[in-house]
């Protein structure tokens, strides 16, 4: 006990040393008593905090936490609306509405057909648009939109259903029901159309939509619908001829059991044409789509196959109570 009593005096002792050195409230505990002058003597507060503070406002949240000390909370406080101060500005500002484009709509071209040719397909270039029948080989070309005759052609050299075709600068290509692609240079000429299957992988089986173009540098890509899927698989061609995944985007219209795929700008702008007429490109780099024809009237009219032209054109083939497709072509959209 006498040892324990020196110990606490000692102690007691260096502390009023140390505190008379460096000031007070850094070692010993204050009696907890603090005046509030002139009407009473508060019996209890916390003690001092080594930031030369009495935290009292301790029964609001406990002395411990961060955020009890008044500077720090105006401090936080200030650093908060700085921060919000921009956001609240553009809040503030009045939002500008911003027009919806107006959606083209299709114009029936004076185009006559062949005898006993049924169109289902068509591609375009350079204000040119071929059409082709899904069996058979047969296809014709329309030289001009404004012209009314017709040339019907036979491509050569093609084995099985056509599925898809696309134009460009190097000629035409042609996917067959099988996967195989084939490509025909030029142009039809004396009724012929002289086509060669090219030297690349077959497209996997069991698709219901695709497409395939030239991408700048000049391999292919194909778009593809499998059965059973709402999505759109990218693929591309690789040096060695073979096909590699290069992504897949959903499906944006509502009706994915009748629609057509075309591929336009170098395999970088996707077509999808749907049953009721509407026609929506997707960009394939930023992965945006808009509809730039709008749905058609009509329960009674079929729409077949369509392909983009230049200008953001669009040329559609479409039935109405199950007679010869006619060619359907608009201008641009406007805004």
């Amino acid at each position: 006990a006498i040892c324990t009593t020196i110990s606490m005096w000692v102690l007691i002792m260096f502390g009023r040393g140390f505190e008379q050195i460096n000031g007070e409230r850094f070692l010993l505990k204050q009696e907890g008593r603090v005046e509030r002058w002139p009407s009473h003597m508060q019996p209890w507060m916390s003690p001092w905090t080594r930031k030369g503070t009495r935290q009292e406002n301790c029964h609001a949240g406990g002395c411990d936490r961060r955020l009890t000390g008044q500077n720090e909370v105006t401090s936080l406080a200030q650093r908060l609306a700085a921060a919000l101060a921009p956001l609240a500005d553009a809040l503030d500002m009045p939002s500008k509405r911003v027009a919806a484009p107006k959606l083209a709509e299709m114009q029936q071209a004076d185009v006559q057909w062949p005898a006993d040719f049924r169109p289902a397909l068509l591609a375009s270039r350079d204000g040119m648009v071929a059409t082709f029948e899904r069996k058979g080989g047969r296809g014709a070309l329309v030289q001009s939109i404004g012209e009314k005759d017709s040339a019907l052609f036979q491509l050569e050299g093609i084995e099985g259903e056509i599925h898809a075709a696309t134009w460009d600068e190097s000629g035409l290509l042609v996917v067959t029901s099988s996967g195989t692609l084939a490509e025909c240079a030029g142009v039809a000429a004396g009724g012929k159309w002289a086509c060669r299957q090219m030297s690349v992988e077959r497209l996997p089986a069991g698709f219901k939509a695709v497409a395939v173009a030239r991408q700048s540098t000049n391999l292919l890509r194909a778009v593809v619908v499998f059965e059973g899927e709402d999505t759109v698989v990218l693929m591309d061609q690789t040096q060695d001829g073979t096909w590699v995944p290069a992504g897949e985007v959903r499906m944006p219209v509502a009706d994915s059991v009748s629609f057509y795929l075309s591929l336009a700008n170098q395999a970088q702008d996707l077509i999808i044409s749907s049953a009721d007429g509407a026609v929506i490109k997707r960009t394939i780099s930023d992965r945006s789509a808009h509809k730039i024809v709008a749905s058609a009237r009509g329960t009674n009219v079929a729409w077949h196959g369509a392909c983009g032209m230049a200008g953001d054109r669009v040329a559609h083939l479409a039935s109405e109570n199950g007679v010869v497709p006619m060619l359907f072509v608009t201008g641009a959209a406007r805004s």
